[in-house]
């Protein structure tokens, strides 16, 4: 326990014992520590804002230094534009192309014409403003860094513009159609003027060739020529338009496809029917394909046409009429149209065969509707001859020419006729008006008995050699036998 002390009373410190000798001591190692995270952080941005000041300042002096000239890269037809003044690109633009300008021509030949379409003509400029504004704005349009992106873009891969030229192709259309309206034109056919009669009949002029152009492919080669400031020249070829018909397939068509001679029978009148009709028909022409009609070509036979009275043996004996004759000039075509092997459309056999040409071979026409039809089913022009003349006999003689095309091959025509013999018995007809007979008991022979024919015709065709390649059946006729006519009275004596 403690001891109570007076006041001012201090007791008595015992004697502390010896403290042991220190031993000298260590220095302390001092330990090294690196920089804090926040001191890295601070260098780090501090190494950021350099950076990006550098960067900014790089790239505000690139958009800067092209600000007034041509961007590094830009080029124009080849040549560098970069660093240079607009008026010095405008300078560099005129240099390049003013003499290319004046010195620009299209020229075009056809069928031996010249022509030409000139700078002055299209009025061919260069557009200065057009060909330098796109390489004028690369750098200058956008954000600060837009701009820079561009002129970064444009010194990777240059950009190179050709001029943009003006001009109109207004001159270039009117040359053309100029053009187009001295070359493009119809061909023309050769033609034949038929003159029957005369020592040349025929007269021919030339077939003249057509053409038609194109110009559609020039202009575009006009207008190539044009964009790239380029002379040029070319020949305008027109597409050649044949004619159908020319002067040597004419000449190869006015030959003689046929020719029949008919002797004519009848008294006067019936002969002068018979020539009158046959020069209505001489120097007929048909076209290819048409059909021809006897009676259109004849026309309608009248006393005020030149038409004569005569007896009509085609349609029977004792039978007359005006133009009567005419059949055969009729007969002579329709042989003719056979030999000629063209289309018989429409044919009427005689009543009773006539006297001048054999059975089957004849052919019945009238103005109350008998005809004879002929279509030209060849390729060219058909041409008819007809006239009548006097043999060294005195007799008359009808000669009928049918004119075209050549023949594949000759023909003729061969009638197998087979006689129906005539009856026997008479047939009687009472003379009503007495004519004949006046009498019941007088008989009077008007018309003798007639044998009747059955007729097959045939068209044969001959080789080179007179051989018989084919035939062919055209014609069948049946003539019916006629009986002996004889006249009775009516009268009681």
């Amino acid at each position: 326990m403690p001891t109570m002390t007076r006041a001012g009373y201090v007791p008595e410190k015992k004697p502390e014992p010896p403290k042991p000798p220190k031993k000298p001591a260590k220095k302390k190692k001092r330990k090294k520590r690196g920089m804090s995270g926040a001191a890295i952080a601070s260098l780090v941005v501090f190494a950021l804002a350099v950076c990006i000041g550098a960067a900014t300042l790089l790239v505000y002096k690139t958009v800067e230094d092209s600000a007034n000239v041509f961007s590094v890269g830009t080029m124009l037809s080849g040549h560098p534009l970069g660093g240079q003044t607009r008026a010095q690109g405008e300078a560099m633009l005129d240099e390049l192309t003013a003499e290319k300008v004046a010195a620009w021509r299209f020229d075009i030949t056809c069928q031996g014409r010249a022509y030409a379409v000139t700078a002055e003509d299209v009025g061919l400029h260069i557009d200065a403003h057009e060909t330098l504004e796109p390489l004028w704005l690369v750098g200058k349009q956008g954000s600060l860094l837009e701009r820079f992106t561009q002129l970064l873009g444009v010194r990777r891969e240059n950009l190179d513009a050709s001029p943009v030229f003006g001009y109109t192709l207004d001159p270039v259309d009117a040359l053309l159609a100029q053009i187009v309206g001295e070359t493009e034109c119809d061909p023309v056919d050769a033609t034949v003027t038929f003159v029957p009669g005369n020592s040349e009949p025929f007269r021919f002029t030339d077939e003249r060739l057509g053409y038609a152009v194109d110009t559609t492919a020039l202009r575009a080669k006009i207008v190539a020529a044009l964009e790239s400031l380029s002379p040029g020249s070319a020949e305008l070829t027109p597409k050649t338009l044949e004619p159908q018909v020319t002067r040597d397939s004419l000449e190869e068509a006015t030959v003689l496809r046929a020719r029949v001679v008919l002797p004519l029978s009848g008294d006067e009148a019936a002969l002068a029917n018979a020539a009158l009709a046959a020069g209505m028909l001489n120097g007929r022409r048909v076209a290819p394909g048409r059909t021809f009609s006897f009676n259109e070509l004849v026309g309608t036979r009248t006393l005020e046409g030149g038409y004569a009275e005569a007896p009509e043996p085609a349609y029977g004996t004792g039978v007359s009429g005006v133009g009567g004759g005419v059949c055969q000039v009729a007969s002579a075509l329709y042989q003719a149209a056979l030999l000629s092997v063209l289309d018989i459309q429409e044919r009427h056999a005689a009543v009773y065969p006539l006297d001048n040409c054999e059975p089957g071979l004849e052919a019945a026409v009238s103005d109350q509707g008998l005809d004879l039809v002929v279509r030209n089913s060849t390729d060219f022009m058909l041409f008819i001859t007809a006239r009548v003349y006097g043999d060294d006999a005195g007799a008359m003689q009808l000669e009928l020419q049918i004119i075209g095309e050549p023949l594949s091959a000759r023909c003729r025509l061969e009638c197998d006729v087979q006689e129906i013999a005539a009856p026997e018995e008479p047939v009687y007809v009472r003379d009503s008006e007495g004519r004949h007979a006046t009498y019941t008991d007088e008989r009077v022979p008007v018309g003798e008995a007639m044998p009747g024919y059955a007729v097959t015709v045939e068209r044969v065709t001959l080789d080179a050699d007179g051989g018989e390649p084919a035939r062919e059946v055209v014609n069948e006729e049946r003539y019916e036998p006629v009986a002996a006519t004889v006249y009775v009275g009516v009268t009681e004596r």
